[in-house]
């Protein structure tokens, strides 16, 4: 699991550490570092040699950024507006500066952390992100403040020295982002958090941040890299508002109000208030709630794309087929047919194979021996070539042979 590499225990994390406290471990209490996952190498190949386009980067300092996409270079036959790729000449002056290198959505473009996020978005069950921050030394970072998200901190070189205060507002929404507050209520809010001390993240170390710690990093007298996984939480909110959504099915919701007359008697406003809660309570009743949760999820995952599928023909036949990693889809008995959707298409296949599916979702194969009860071998071909073509299964890699040993002479 990617979270066994985050925290000693994942159990002990899950039911005492998750979305309630901090938590610092060092890179002796781990399994063994991240330079699997991203380098000081790993970035000059990424920046120099991956065609990446600015819109993948940002250079800051003091709060503010430097154009990056004004110093970009254009490739031909890119339309008007499109970001050009990456100068690395400006980012080296961008670094030596004093500016820090925030490297975005690495979990889209690189596919170590692509392949970690898919594994760390199933261990949690929300979905995940990771940007890369790369910064000179004595460099202080945005003044303390906090993130909607929760976040994992990895440090990859260097160090960093984080003060932390205790969230002023417990699992914040998106809509109570720490830089969409006036300054005024910004005040209030650090005024409002506890001091939690200073922690200092050396290479191979963890930091977890639930959402709403306040936080500042500084670096010391050294180039520091560290991975920001965030982890955006799925929220009863998130489900209410789903709900709400779902509710617009019935017309009396879509009737107009007199904000007038309302404004004018609060208790008519109240009532109304009171109306409007009990008719979506009975609507929370008749709502199907396998389709409410797959609304939640669809729009939650949206972001985190799935690993690739192979574009080419192979050139032969492929030993058995997975599930696609990070791949989010619902499948829900309609009479006597399995409907699925993923990404906006639909599948419809027989109920029959509503077994396949169950055994692809707990890390099963379809392959040459995979027997399910009522399939017969066509069938099962022709399941799993239904979701290959769907682009929920990729194929298995062919197991290497042994390499010969040589007899001695």
């Amino acid at each position: 699991m990617a979270l066994d590499r985050l925290v000693p225990s994942a159990a002990l994390f899950r039911h005492e550490i998750f979305g309630s406290r901090h938590a610092h471990h060092r890179a002796d209490e781990l399994t063994g570092g991240f330079a699997d996952l991203f380098s000081a190498t790993a970035l000059e190949e990424l920046l120099g040699g991956t065609g990446l386009r600015t819109a993948s980067i940002k250079l800051v300092k003091d709060g503010r950024e430097l154009p990056v996409a004004a110093s970009g270079v254009p490739d031909i036959g890119d339309p008007a507006g499109a970001p050009p790729l990456v100068d690395t000449e400006f980012v080296r002056r961008g670094l030596a500066t004093g500016h820090t290198l925030i490297l975005r959505s690495l979990h889209r473009f690189h596919p170590p952390l692509r392949a970690f996020a898919h594994a760390l978005a199933a261990d949690l069950g929300h979905p995940v992100r990771v940007n890369a921050f790369i910064s000179p030394p004595h460099a202080v970072g945005a003044a303390l403040h906090y993130d909607t998200q929760d976040v994992f901190i990895l440090q990859i070189a260097g160090s960093k020295v984080w003060e932390l205060k205790s969230p002023p507002i417990r699992h914040p929404l998106p809509s109570q982002a720490w830089f969409d507050f006036p300054a005024k209520r910004r005040d209030e809010l650090r005024e409002a958090a506890e001091p939690l001390g200073v922690r200092t993240l050396r290479p191979g170390d963890t930091l977890y941040l639930p959402g709403g710690t306040m936080h500042a990093p500084r670096t010391e007298d050294e180039v520091s890299i560290h991975l920001t996984v965030g982890v955006s939480r799925v929220t009863r909110h998130d489900l209410l508002r789903r709900l709400a959504e779902a509710a617009a099915e019935d017309d009396w919701f879509r009737e107009a109000v007199d904000l007038d007359a309302l404004e004018n008697r609060p208790d008519t406003a109240r009532e109304l208030v009171r109306g409007a809660t009990a008719r979506l309570a009975r609507q929370a009743g008749e709502v199907p709630v396998d389709g409410l949760l797959w609304s939640v999820r669809e729009e939650a995952f949206r972001e985190l794309v799935p690993e690739p599928v192979p574009v080419l023909p192979a050139a032969e036949p492929a030993p058995g087929h997975r599930l696609r990693a990070g791949a989010q889809f619902s499948a829900l008995a309609e009479g006597d047919s399995l409907v699925l959707r993923a990404r906006g298409r639909t599948l419809r296949l027989p109920l029959a194979a509503a077994p396949v599916v169950a055994l692809l979702r707990k890390g099963g194969t379809l392959d040459g021996a995979t027997a399910v009860e009522g399939l017969g071998r066509a069938e099962l071909a022709d399941i799993r070539r239904a979701l290959s073509e769907f682009g929920l299964l990729v194929p298995e890699a062919p197991v290497a042979p042994p390499d010969r040993l040589e007899d001695p002479a």
